[in-house]
């Protein structure tokens, strides 16, 4: 298990992190998100080994994970981090870079773990290309696969899918944390594409300005963001005045409402129009005009622009998200 006590960091007076405290069960994925400059980067530094806590702890299995100042190789022996600058060998293959980090004394299941690898980051048939002829989505899923080799304990992973193209992530996403899971290895994930984490995080650790505002289940976050910051990491809401909508029957001035929560019923004497909207393949994501303000709305169905609209709420959901 890896925890977190207290800890804090700070760069020269013009970023602090304040005094985060977690802690991350054996083959569990937490996903750290936030705006970018909250911190996230900075953790997995400090919890790889990499930054020296300026105050408080961090202990893997209870023992204190070594920072600069006590080891000159910087790291902890059972993590591995991948970050956005590969460090893969360009001018030999790709199984070559996989194979790299393991002993040379067997090399028969050193090969046949990389062609294992190989097929969980979708590189099959890129086994004998060199690194530099690759792509730079291709080196990431290579780096990906070279940390895996000696099936580190922890895998500390700083925007894994950034250079994915899009119609491959939903894949290697479910075939990399199927691999964690199968393999009991404990990740965390720092990203500023929620996709990344909402469908495969036991928890959900969210940082803004260097402090750690919410942890908890993905589940339980997108029911219940509690704030603007959150809600909107989450893509757009709507913050609305509470005595607006019917049957809410809440003590709060505003609250946040997902468009999903929201229906749009035609009806001439309604007081919405729709101002555009976009197709995402199972619903349309609409801008509407109500109250004088701006509101997003989902609709299974293309809308007509020149009708009016009257706007149906889901008052119990709302209440839920606003507890």
């Amino acid at each position: 298990m890896l925890e977190l006590s207290g800890v804090c960091y700070s760069y020269d007076q013009t970023f602090k992190l304040n005094a985060i405290s977690f802690k991350v069960k054996k083959g569990e994925v937490l996903g750290i998100i936030g705006e970018s400059g909250c911190g996230k980067t900075t953790l997995l530094k400090l919890i790889f080994g990499e930054l020296e806590p300026e105050a408080g702890e961090i202990r893997w299995n209870g023992e204190k994970v070594p920072g600069p100042s006590d080891q000159l190789i910087l790291g902890h022996k059972d993590f591995k981090y991948v970050t956005q600058d590969f460090e893969l060998m360009p001018f030999i293959s790709v199984l070559e870079n996989i194979i790299k980090p393991l002993s040379r004394q067997f090399m028969s299941e050193n090969i046949q773990r990389a062609k294992d690898l190989l097929k969980v980051v979708d590189l099959e048939e890129f086994e004998n290309r060199k690194v530099k002829d690759l792509s730079g989505g291709q080196k990431q899923r290579v780096a990906l696969a070279q940390a895996l080799a000696k099936s580190p304990r922890l895998i500390l992973l700083d925007e894994p899918f950034s250079h994915i193209d899009n119609f491959l992530k939903n894949k290697l996403r479910r075939n990399l944390f199927d691999f964690f899971k199968k393999e009991m290895i404990t990740c965390i994930v720092v990203t500023h594409d929620i996709a990344d984490v909402l469908p495969f995080s036991s928890n959900i650790a969210v940082l803004k300005d260097g402090s750690l505002i919410s942890h908890e289940s993905p589940q339980n976050m997108y029911a219940a963001p509690g704030t603007s910051y959150i809600a909107g990491l989450f893509g757009d809401f709507n913050h609305l005045n509470s005595s607006l909508i019917p049957n809410l029957d809440s003590d709060k001035a505003s609250v946040i409402v997902y468009p999903q929560d929201i229906k749009l019923v035609e009806n001439p004497d309604g007081n919405a129009k729709i101002l555009d909207q976009y197709f995402y393949g199972a619903f349309f994501h609409v801008k509407a005009e109500w109250q004088n303000k701006e509101v997003f709305v989902h609709s299974k169905t293309e809308l007509n622009k020149k009708s009016r609209y009257k706007l149906e709420f889901n008052s119990d959901k709302i209440k839920t998200r606003n507890k």
